[in-house]
C-alpha cells in the first residue's frame, strides 16, 4: 500500500452561543493506492493557511508514494529532513499527518488504534468540560455541565479588563471561581485556565486565594515564555498543581520542563506535540517525572477521538480537556467517539473509529480569528 495524496481541509466554525468565528479546524486526509483513507487534526489558533501549505506543498510530495503504515518513519523523516526543525506551523502539520497515518494502519489491519499501540490501561477516558454553549451566566454553565455528566469543568480569569491591568483581573478571576464553585458543588473538580496574563506578584495572590476554593490545576498562571516562574510557583504552592504545556512541541521541548520541576501536569496537544506517537513518548518521558498528562484539546471531533486512543494506552494519564462546539462537532460526525457521562467509551472500530461528512466540511469555510490583545492605561503591552 502506498500513499497517493495528502489534502488539508479547513471548516470554520463560530463560538460559544454562534457568535464571532472560534476556531477553525484543520482536517488532514491521507489517501492511499487500495482505496483506504485516514484522517487526522492539525488544528490550531491562528496560522492555519501557514498549516495548510505545510501539509500540501511540503509534507505532502515527501510522503506521497511511501508506505502508509510506517508511522514512526514518516514522523522522522517530517521532523528530520527539513532544516528549520519545531515551531507550530510545521509539527502541527506533521501532527495532524501522523494520526491519519495511525488512522490508515487501523483500517489496515482491521484494529482499533489503541491496540496497534499496545492495549488500554483504563475502560474509559474521563473529560472536562467548558464554558462553551453562550449561556448567561459561568453557574448556568457549569449546571449545564454536570447535568450532562461532567464532574470536571474549566473556566477562563473571566472577561479582560479594559484596559488590563492584572490585578484587578485577579478579582475578576476570583468571582468567577466563587460562583462557578458554588454552582458546580463540592463533587466537581474545577480548573482555571489563566492563559499566562497574570504576573508573579498577581500570581501568588490569585493562588492563595483560589486555595480554599479547591482547584485540580491552575493552568498558565504566568507568562509561558520560559519554566522558570513556575518552577517558583510550585516551589510556593506546593499544594496546589501547576498545569501547562499547550504551547510546547515534541519531547525536546518538552525535557526541560520535566527535568527543571516547573510543572505537575503537562498539557501537551495531540494537533501539535508532534501526533500520538510523540504524545505517548512525552506522556513517557513525564511518568518518570511522576508528572500527569493532561492533553490540551480545545478542537474537532478527530482530535478527540486521536486523544481517546492515546489516553486509553497512557499510565500517567489524568484528564482530557472537551469542547463541546455545537452544533458542529455532533452534525460533521457520521461515527465518532462514544461519550456518556462525561467520560469516552473506546469503541472496536478499526482506526481512529472516525468518518467525518466532508460535505458538511466543506459548507463551512474558513474564517479569520480576532486575535487576543491587552493593552495597558498607556497603550502599552503588557507582557503576558
Amino acid at each position: 500500500m502506498k500513499v497517493t495524496g495528502i489534502r488539508a481541509h479547513v471548516m470554520g466554525i463560530a463560538g460559544p452561543g454562534g457568535l464571532a468565528p472560534s476556531r477553525n479546524w484543520i482536517f488532514v486526509r491521507v489517501e492511499t493506492d487500495e482505496g483506504l483513507f485516514g484522517v487526522g487534526e492539525a488544528t490550531t489558533e491562528y496560522h492555519e493557511q501557514a498549516v495548510v501549505a505545510m501539509i500540501e506543498e511540503h509534507f505532502a510530495p515527501l510522503l506521497i508514494g511511501q508506505d502508509p503504515t510506517r508511522v514512526h518513519h514518516a514522523w522522522q523523516q517530517m521532523q528530520r529532513f527539513f532544516w528549520w526543525r519545531g515551531g507550530v506551523v510545521a509539527t502541527s502539520a506533521a501532527s495532524g499527518i501522523e494520526q491519519a497515518l495511525w488512522d490508515v494502519t487501523g483500517k489496515a489491519c482491521n484494529l482499533p488504534v489503541y491496540k496497534l499501540l499496545g492495549g488500554m490501561v483504563r475502560d474509559r477516558v474521563r473529560m472536562y468540560a467548558r464554558t462553551d454553549l453562550g449561556l448567561p451566566t459561568h453557574g448556568d454553565e457549569v449546571r449545564a455541565a454536570v447535568a450532562e455528566g461532567f464532574d470536571a469543568f474549566k473556566f477562563g480569569p473571566g472577561s479582560y479588563v479594559v484596559p488590563y491591568d492584572d490585578e484587578r483581573q485577579v478579582d475578576v478571576a476570583l468571582s468567577a471561581a466563587e460562583e462557578i464553585r458554588n454552582a458546580a458543588g463540592s463533587e466537581c473538580d474545577l480548573m482555571i485556565d489563566c492563559g499566562g496574563i497574570f504576573s508573579m506578584q498577581a500570581a501568588h495572590r490569585l493562588i492563595d486565594k483560589l486555595r480554599s476554593i479547591r482547584m485540580l490545576f491552575v493552568e498558565e498562571p504566568t507568562n509561558m515564555e520560559t519554566p522558570q516562574r513556575l518552577i517558583e510557583l510550585r516551589r510556593a504552592f506546593p499544594d496546589v498543581r501547576i498545569a501547562a504545556g499547550e504551547r510546547l512541541m515534541t519531547r525536546w521541548q518538552f525535557r526541560e520542563w520535566l527535568e527543571q520541576g516547573a510543572v505537575d501536569v503537562i498539557q501537551a496537544d495531540i494537533s501539535h506535540c508532534g501526533g500520538i506517537g510523540e504524545l505517548l513518548r512525552i506522556a513517557a518521558y513525564a511518568e518518570v517525572y511522576g508528572v500527569q498528562i493532561a492533553p490540551h484539546n480545545p478542537y474537532g471531533p478527530v482530535a478527540l477521538a486521536a486523544n481517546a486512543h492515546a489516553a486509553a494506552c497512557m499510565p500517567n494519564f489524568l484528564i482530557l480537556e472537551h469542547c463541546r462546539h455545537r452544533p458542529w462537532m455532533d452534525d460533521v460526525q457520521i461515527h465518532g467517539p462514544r461519550i456518556e457521562q462525561g467520560r469516552i467509551i473506546p469503541s472496536d472500530r478499526p482506526g481512529l473509529g472516525i468518518e467525518l461528512d466532508w460535505d458538511y466540511v466543506q459548507k463551512h469555510p474558513y474564517r479569520p480569528l480576532k486575535l487576543r490583545t491587552f493593552h495597558d492605561g498607556d497603550g502599552g503591552l503588557p507582557l503576558v
